[in-house]
């Protein structure tokens, strides 16, 4: 017996451990240690083969197979087999053994090292088939491997007459494992195989006549659940090589994937075709087979069910395989079109709509479409709907040559409807694109050569209308006007069309004039009219033309959209109807799409948190007098039908004095209800009315906003943007005052966050000053925390245009109105300046008013101050006590720290000799002990022990007061507060404090 060290021991039980680094690892040591141990190691490793845990075998048996590999010829296949039949002995009381000899052989194979006894390995592995049927597919894959090691001559004449009964059956007696490993041979030895195999053809390739592809389908449906994936992979692969893909795809392998019901067709789908679609590299025809109708009825049916959340990822992923050949791989047109078929022709609908998600997997299709796309657009304009509107989106990436003939297929296809006309406009809309990157940057893309292409459909058909003369953006506006109003269905919004070309005319006259101060207030007031109208196609144009014009605007071309913004929803609304839009868009997609931002166009708005705002209970719009107007002839008729007989004379001339009455009291109960009826159906329409006109005011001063942020973003605009910062402030108090303004508070707000985050190069001191000044003046009545906050930014900011960060160097004059604001609001008696306006430079920039500190601290604890005001200057004394500014040596900062400390003694020792709950106020308490307990934690030395020496007695006194801290509803006020600001409660804070300083 051999006596094995432990270090070997070791070894042998990390090849059992499940990590695989380890069972790595410990197969390399044991080929190490196999000159010395070989038979107690050979014995080990075989003998582990039959391991009951899966680890295990796996180990030993990849340890077992570099050791043959390294020294094979020194072990006789002969040795071997006697000693796995000693170890491993086939019998009932040793069942793991046969798995064991299945991966002995397995092991000899892969090692390469007995190629000579591949026909007793084979004999061997067929004997332990019989004896256990699961090994079935493993065995006959050890024996395609085996086989495939041969060549021709020695497997015809060993091996073949060992396999050629179970192989040559028919297909439907043939056992599924006997399949495979005929699928699995037939390349290497077909020559063998094709006289005698039935599913091969004469030449040796795969072949499957009609009539045993439903045997083949049994096949698959036996090794389910075994083998099937390998299988049918194989199968697919050999059908590639015999060019029937397409036939053996569609007649068996998705006969087989389809079949059941849909939760076991979606368990066996999903996982197959997405491992297919990883292991082979499908060519386009091979795809448009898998990617079938029965493909598409399966994922429509999977949308229905309640597991399609968790399914759609798989899902998703699938399609992207697709999507990704479709950019990598040439597709023919043919394929194109079929594939295209394929998901468009089951069930109604469009598959990228029903589905939902980012691929988008048809319109990537129709994108790649070259040839037929004159059938595609025949198609959708007479089935209208999503077919019309897919064109739309994929409209820009096709070649100019195609969107020439899709727009001219467009144009004449006969009578305009809205859908056809939305399709038209929506395609030409979309060549224009502009792209903002908020406060930096504006991109307006219109590319030449779609400039040629639709002035030469201008040219080409016939418009009717006589272009002016023009040049530049103008040029391209009334191109598409043009467009507009040949492709308007109705001759008022042509009409109204040919005005606004018109106007644009002479406001192109009026700038090759050098007229632009009215022309350009003009120009916005027609764009704003175009965005008022209810067609988004509308949006693009007009961002286009916007942004061209923007270097040539000036604050009040900008300030005229913002005094629109701010008109009341009636007034907005009185102005949309009287700009010349009297048409009506039912098209979907104009107003269930309408709260769209404009990001389709480019236009990126950053939405901010929104916050509370005043509502008021009147309505903005007041019922209408209805005096002299016309008579609602449905609404008559149905009092009419309530009424009943007791209508009979309404109209007539009877005596109306006449009191009698031999109605009964049922019958007017009855009447009550069917007149209440009637007025409760009217009130609803008038409501739903009234909502859809706010709805529509909220979308067009949305689609004002846009128009903004573009004039902001823009890196050419010559005017200063930081003018619209007091008119903004001014929008989003009047939207607070409305019940429907949460949408403007929130863009108005947006914009001034972009102000002040990318504009400050925009500042001087003048302008900045000035600023200041009216913020003060014009802000003292506001209440809502949001809009404050966002003040104090604002003032922050104009702080920061007089400051050098670098040089810490700060403006006099800016200096000097901070501090005057500060003594200001210290002595306010009428809350004429808002906090947060005072406090933001202190808080924002302790490094540049750091000598104000001590005026601070005495405004803090002067009693002739209110006391709210006073914990203020205690909030702006905790911004300066950072560590980067007590730690200064600079001997300017020393001095102030220093007068700091003698304040902060004189005032804390005073504060603290009186202290009692009643009298003291709990946030000026708890900040002052944060201020206390921060200066003492980093504060030198000497300013450290004038604290001590001056606070430690009284500090003790207060803190051992019991009956100063007894329950109370006083102490539970001091201890929120204490606990919010300084992180402890009020007691604990204070011993904090102490200790701080004896520390």
């Amino acid at each position: 017996m051999v006596n094995a060290s432990k270090e070997l021991l070791d070894k042998f039980y990390d090849l059992a451990d499940f990590d695989q680094h380890r069972r790595h690892n410990a197969a390399i040591a044991i080929l190490d240690e196999f000159e010395q141990d070989g038979s107690y190691v050979m014995e080990r490793l075989i003998s582990g083969l039959a391991s009951s845990r899966a680890a295990a075998r796996l180990g030993y048996t990849n340890a077992f197979t570099i050791v043959l590999s390294s020294f094979g010829k020194d072990w006789p296949v002969e040795v071997l087999f006697k000693l796995a039949d000693e170890k491993l002995p086939l019998n009932k009381e040793n069942s793991g053994s046969i798995l064991g000899q299945h991966l002995f052989h397995l092991a000899m194979v892969n090692s390469n090292a007995y190629n000579e006894a591949l026909c007793e390995i084979v004999k061997r592995e067929i004997g332990l088939v019989e004896k256990q049927s699961g090994l079935a597919y493993s065995a006959a894959n050890l024996l395609a491997q085996c086989v495939n090691k041969l060549r021709e001559k020695r497997f015809a004449k060993d091996l073949w007459p060992l396999v050629k009964k179970d192989v040559t059956k028919s297909l439907d007696l043939i056992d599924p494992e006997w399949f495979y490993f005929a699928l699995h041979v037939i390349e290497k030895h077909s020559d063998t195989l094709k006289t005698e195999v039935s599913f091969l053809s004469t030449s040796g390739e795969l072949y499957i006549s009609d009539k045993d592809y439903d045997a083949v389908i049994n096949i698959l449906k036996k090794a389910s659940g075994f083998a099937e994936n390998e299988l049918i992979l194989k199968l697919l692969l050999l059908a590639r090589a015999s060019r029937s893909f397409e036939t053996i795809y569609s007649k068996v392998v998705e006969k087989w994937l389809y079949h059941g019901d849909l939760h076991k067709v979606t368990s066996r789908a999903l996982p197959f075709i997405n491992t297919m679609l990883q292991h082979m590299d499908f060519e386009p025809y091979e795809l448009v087979a898998v990617f079938s109708p029965e493909f598409v009825r399966w994922i429509r049916s999977v949308r229905k069910i309640s597991e399609f959340h968790f399914l759609f990822s798989a899902i998703e992923a699938i399609l992207l395989v697709l999507k990704k050949s479709l950019d990598a791989k040439e597709w023919t047109s043919a394929s194109i079109t079929k594939l295209l078929d394929n998901f468009d022709h089951v069930r109604d609908g469009n598959f990228d709509e029903y589905i939902g998600g980012n691929v988008k997997i048809t319109e990537k299709i129709l994108m790649q479409l070259r040839d037929g796309i004159h059938d595609v657009v025949a198609e959708a304009l007479k089935e209208c709907g999503w077919r019309l509107r897919r064109i739309t989106k994929v409209f820009l990436y096709w070649p100019p040559n195609i969107q020439e003939n899709v727009l001219e297929l467009l144009f004449k296809h006969g009578k305009w409807t809205e859908e056809t006309r939305n399709a038209f406009c929506s395609s030409v809309s979309s060549l224009f694109i502009v792209s903002v990157r908020a406060g930096r940057k504006v991109t307006a893309i219109y590319k030449e050569e779609h400039k040629k292409l639709l002035q030469k459909l201008i040219e080409k058909e016939d418009i009717g209308v006589k272009l002016p003369v023009a040049s530049g953006p103008l040029s391209v506006f009334m191109n598409i006007l043009t467009l507009w109003a040949a492709a308007a269905p109705d001759s008022n919004e042509r009409d109204s069309y040919l005005k606004d070309l018109t106007e644009t005319s002479t406001i192109s006259e009026q700038i090759s004039e050098n007229d632009c101060s009215d022309s350009i207030a003009i120009l916005n007031d027609l764009l704003l009219s175009l965005l008022s109208r209810p067609h988004r196609y509308h949006r693009s144009i007009v961002h286009y033309v916007f942004a061209s014009f923007v270097p040539q605007m000036k604050v009040e071309n900008l300030l005229q959209i913002l005094e629109t913004i701010n008109l009341s929803n009636e007034e907005l609304m009185h102005e949309q109807d009287t700009s010349g839009s009297s048409d009506e868009d039912d098209d979907e997609s104009d107003y269930e799409n309408s709260e769209q931002s404009s990001e389709e166009n480019g236009v990126n708005n950053n939405d901010s948190n929104t916050g509370e705002h005043e509502e008021t209970d009147e309505s903005e719009f007041e019922e209408e007098n209805e005096e002299g107007s016309e008579v609602d002839e449905d609404f008559v008729n149905n009092l009419k039908t309530a009424l009943g007989s007791a209508a009979a004379h309404s109209d007539d001339n009877s005596d109306m004095d006449s009191s009698s009455s031999t109605v009964s009291d049922e019958t007017m109960f009855r009447l009550d209800e069917g007149l209440a009826a009637v007025f409760r159906k009217r009130m609803k329409k008038s409501r739903a009315l009234n909502a859809f006109l706010i709805e529509q005011a909220q979308q067009f001063r949305a689609k004002c906003f846009d128009l903004l942020l573009i004039a902001i973003s823009h890196q050419e605009a010559t005017c200063k943007t930081v003018d619209l910062i007091l008119p903004l402030i001014k929008c989003a108090q009047q939207a607070l005052r409305r019940k429907d303004g949460e949408l403007t508070f929130k863009k108005a707000t947006n914009l001034l966050e972009i102000i002040i985050k990318h504009k400050k190069s925009e500042l001087n001191e003048s302008n900045a000053i000035k600023l200041l000044d009216e913020l003060v003046l014009k802000t003292s009545q506001i209440i809502n925390p949001i809009m404050r906050n966002i003040l104090g930014n604002v003032t922050s900011f104009l702080f920061s245009g007089c400051y050098d960060t670098k040089e810490n160097a700060l403006a006099a004059s800016m200096r000097s109105k901070v501090v005057d604001c500060l003594e200001k609001y210290m002595n306010d008696k009428k809350n004429q300046i808002l906090s947060e306006i005072v406090t933001a430079p202190f808080i924002k920039h302790p490094h540049a008013l750091l000598s104000e500190l001590p005026r601070i601290i005495e405004f803090a604890f002067d009693e002739n101050i209110r006391t709210f005001r006073r914990v203020e200057a205690l909030c702006c004394a905790v911004a300066f006590l950072r560590k980067d500014l007590m730690k200064s040596e600079e001997p300017h900062n020393q001095k102030i720290w220093k007068k700091f400390a003698k304040c902060l003694c004189v005032f804390a020792n005073r504060f603290f000799s009186c202290f009692n709950l009643d009298d003291s106020k709990p946030r000026f308490f708890a900040y002052l002990v944060r201020i206390l307990t921060s200066f003492a934690s980093l504060a030198e030395e000497s300013n450290k022990g004038r604290l001590q020496q001056s606070l430690t007695e009284i500090l003790k006194e207060v803190c051992n007061t019991v009956e100063l801290w007894k329950a109370g509803d006083r102490l539970t006020r001091f201890n929120g507060a204490s606990q919010t600001i300084c992180g402890r409660k009020a007691l604990a804070s204070l011993k904090h404090l102490l200790k701080t300083l004896e520390s």
